[in-house]
C-alpha cells in the first residue's frame, strides 16, 4: 500500500507542476447538475444502484434472514491475500455459496469470480498471482495496476476486466442473481461525494443494452485510485438527455460495502466473512525526515486506522442483525509491498500462499 500511495504523490506532484507551466488538460464533461443528481437513471424498470450510506430498506430486511456474506476489501496488491484465501478455502471444502458477495477496488475484482463458485479459483489465481514486474504477461495485471511503470495508463486494467467480465460470466452471474443470489460492488461518486453500491446480479439481468461494458466500467472505476489512474465517466440518463458522473475508487469512502443500519434487535442465523487485504496491526519502520517521505507515510497511516474503523464498523452492524462476524485479514509483520519491481513477484507468491495456508487451515477473527 505505500508504494501505491508513494506513486500517487508522485503523481498528484507531477501534475500539479504540469498545470502551473503548462496549464490543466481535464476530461470533456456533461455533468450531472447538482439538484438532479438522484434522477440520474439507467432507464431500467428496478433500480440497479444504491447510495451506500443511505441503502434501501429492502436490504435491511434482506439481511434478516439467514445468509451467507462475503465481504472482500480493497488493498491493492494485498488483494493476494484475498485470492489465496478463498482458492485455500475451496480446497478445505467447506466454502459456501454466498447468498451476497460484495467488494470494493481490488476486492471489485475479486467478488465477480468468488460469487461464481471455486470452479472459477483457477481464473482468480491467474489474475492475482501470475505477475511479470516489467510488463503484463497474460492476465497477470497487478503489477502495472499498482506499479510506477503504467502510472496514468489504465489500458492493461481494462484488459483484466475483460478478462474477468465476459459474456460467459456476465450470463451466469445473472443465472445466480435471477436465483435470489446478489453481487454488490462499490465506486466514489466524486461529484457526489458519496459511495454508491452498484447490483452487478441485477445488471446482467437487465436489459441495458451495453451492460457488459456498464459492468467492466463499474469495476474499473472501483479501482481506479486517483492520482494513480484517471476517473471514470459513466453515461446517465435524466429525462432523455445524456450526462455523466465522475466515479473513482470506491475505497476512498468505504472500505467495506457497508450492511445497512436498522438491523438492533434482528434474529438473523447469517455468517458474515469479511476478507480485509490489509492489516490491522502497526507496521513500524524508521522514515527519513523529508516532506515527500514523512507525506508518504503518514497517508498510509491515516488510511490504515480509517480502515481499521470500518472494519469494527462492519462488525458493529453484523452483530446489531444477530450475524455471526468472521474476520480474515493479513497478520502484522508480514513484509509490506517492495519499492523495487524485480522483488514483488516474489513478495506476491508469499502473499498467495499465506492466504491460501489461512484459508485451507480455516484462519478467522470470529465473535457473534
Amino acid at each position: 500500500m505505500n508504494k501505491i500511495i508513494r506513486a500517487s504523490l508522485r503523481a498528484l506532484i507531477l501534475g500539479f507542476t504540469l498545470s502551473l507551466a503548462a496549464g490543466c488538460t481535464t476530461m470533456l464533461r456533461d455533468p450531472v447538475p447538482m439538484a438532479r443528481i438522484d434522477e440520474a437513471s439507467f432507464g431500467t424498470k428496478t433500480p440497479i444502484r444504491y447510495w451506500g450510506d443511505q441503502l434501501p430498506a429492502a436490504y435491511a430486511n434482506a439481511f434478516r434472514r439467514d445468509k451467507h456474506i462475503l465481504s472482500l476489501s480493497g488493498g491493492g496488491l494485498n488483494g493476494a491475500y484475498g485470492a489465496g484465501y478463498l482458492t485455500g478455502w475451496s480446497a478445505r471444502g467447506n466454502r459456501p455459496n454466498f447468498d451476497l458477495v460484495t467488494g470494493i477496488s481490488v476486492g471489485a475484482m475479486i467478488a465477480p469470480l468468488a460469487f461464481l463458485g471455486p470452479r472459477y479459483d483457477p481464473r482468480l489465481h491467474a489474475i492475482l498471482s501470475q505477475v511479470n514486474t516489467d510488463q503484463i504477461a497474460g492476465p497477470g495485471f497487478l503489477a502495472v495496476l499498482f506499479g510506477a511503470p503504467a502510472l496514468a495508463d489504465n489500458t492493461p486494467v481494462k484488459r483484466a476486466i475483460a478478462y474477468i467480465i465476459d459474456e460467459e460470466t456476465l450470463a451466469a452471474i445473472a443465472a445466480e442473481h435471477r436465483k435470489g443470489r446478489r453481487l454488490l460492488v462499490g465506486t466514489t461518486n466524486l461529484d457526489a461525494e458519496r459511495p454508491v453500491v452498484w447490483d452487478i446480479g441485477a445488471i446482467a439481468n437487465s436489459n441495458i443494452p451495453n451492460k457488459l461494458e456498464l459492468v467492466r466500467q463499474i469495476i474499473l472505476a472501483s479501482a481506479a485510485l486517483p492520482g494513480f489512474f484517471p476517473p471514470v465517466l459513466i453515461e446517465v440518463t435524466i429525462d432523455g438527455k445524456q450526462y455523466d458522473e465522475l466515479h473513482v475508487d470506491g475505497g476512498i469512502t468505504q472500505q467495506f460495502v457497508m450492511l445497512p443500519g436498522g438491523g438492533q434487535g434482528a434474529k438473523s442465523q447469517g455468517t458474515l466473512y469479511a476478507i480485509y487485504n490489509g492489516t490491522t496491526q502497526p507496521s513500524p519502520q524508521i522514515v527519513k525526515a523529508t516532506g515527500l517521505s514523512v507525506l508518504g507515510r503518514a497517508v498510509p497511516t491515516l488510511l490504515k486506522y480509517r480502515d481499521r474503523g470500518d472494519v469494527r464498523e462492519l462488525e458493529n452492524t453484523a452483530r446489531a442483525y444477530g450475524i455471526t462476524y468472521h474476520l480474515a485479514a493479513i497478520p502484522g509483520g508480514f513484509p509490506e509491498t517492495p519499492t523495487k519491481s524485480a522483488q514483488i513477484q516474489a513478495w506476491l507468491n508469499d502473499l498467495y500462499a499465506l492466504g491460501l495456508q489461512h484459508g485451507n487451515a480455516g484462519s478467522w477473527q470470529s465473535s457473534r
